[in-house]
């Protein structure tokens, strides 16, 4: 809990700056496991001794900076501990050295499957910092899961039809007017946690392409392909620019992000609605093409195409 109540204190003194938490805790947390001293780790969470010896150390300096810095109240170490206490007995059943359990499982010739949260352009490193998230979304793997990149078969990078950004942080391809709103309602895209509307615009293919390189991907799939049907006319971002000069490809430089124009290509939209389309061939020409383009210009082949939320509306190429 005082995870949760830092982040939500320390964002609301960047005032006009901030990062655009969720205010989940998620940042305070990272801090703390690398500062080492004040991680509580499953180890403690399942010993009850270790996990009440570091809880009350923890509060003691956690209530310093709540009452200091933020003027809060002060928070009681024995209620947080007799909840996390009751989590990890409940825990404890299912913990387990996940490293050597993963390896064990390539030593017998297991098929692996890792999804990485958050998008590579969140990516701690990499990302557009600080508007990022506090770990590697993109190249985390060895770091998250001990399975080192060599093991990798294929790397499928998943990537929307357009654009979308949740919170604060550069967008070249926004789109603040009735085209980002008519992707946004189409696309239902508010955010997971928060409800907060994502912010919408066209595809940007600079990005998909730094992303793409930073993830290794040996595919793409392309989802919410959907969403775009209607529109008469599709724009690819291709390029940037600032001052009429044009870039050599992306810097994920907040500041800078934020100074770029985009250079579009423009495609032919389509009208034909997409939900029942069971196969890639079946897709309207100017459909086929702009996935074409989006491969084209990554450099990665197209591996699968969604057209709708259920299985079936995923299509194999």
């Amino acid at each position: 809990p005082y995870h949760k109540l830092q982040d939500q204190l320390s964002e609301e003194q960047l005032a006009g700056k901030k990062i655009g938490t969720t205010a989940r805790g998620i940042g305070p947390c990272y801090a703390d496991k690398a500062g080492r001293g004040n991680a509580i780790r499953m180890a403690d969470l399942i010993a009850e001794d270790r996990l009440r010896e570091k809880l009350q150390r923890i509060t003691t300096e956690k209530n310093r900076l709540l009452t200091g810095l933020y003027a809060a109240a002060p928070l009681d170490w024995e209620p947080i501990f007799e909840q996390y206490r009751s989590c990890g007995q409940q825990l404890k059943p299912y913990v387990c050295n996940s490293v050597h359990m993963l390896h064990e499982a390539l030593a017998a010739g297991k098929r692996l499957l890792f999804e990485g949260a958050n998008a590579v352009l969140l990516d701690l490193d990499h990302g557009t910092f600080p508007y990022v998230t506090s770990s590697n979304c993109g190249t985390g793997l060895s770091a998250g899961t001990g399975v080192p990149g060599s093991a990798l078969k294929s790397v499928l990078g998943v990537v929307k039809a357009y654009s979308s950004r949740v919170g604060a942080g550069p967008f070249p391809t926004e789109q603040d007017n009735a085209t980002g709103e008519k992707i946004r309602q189409r696309g239902h895209e508010f955010g997971t946690t928060t409800g907060r509307p994502r912010r919408c615009g066209w595809i940007d293919l600079v990005a998909v392409h730094y992303a793409a390189r930073l993830a290794g991907a040996t595919g793409l799939c392309i989802t919410l392909l959907d969403v775009l049907s209607t529109f008469e006319r599709l724009k690819l971002c291709v390029g940037y620019k600032v001052g009429g000069q044009k870039l050599s490809g992306f810097d994920p430089d907040a500041q800078g992000l934020a100074d770029v124009e985009p250079v579009y290509e423009e495609l032919p939209g389509w009208h034909e609605p997409l939900d029942h389309v069971g196969e890639l061939s079946a897709l309207p020409t100017s459909a086929r093409r702009y996935l074409e383009r989006i491969s084209e210009y990554v450099g990665v082949p197209l591996k699968l195409v969604s057209v709708g939320p259920d299985r079936q509306q995923t299509l194999l190429v």
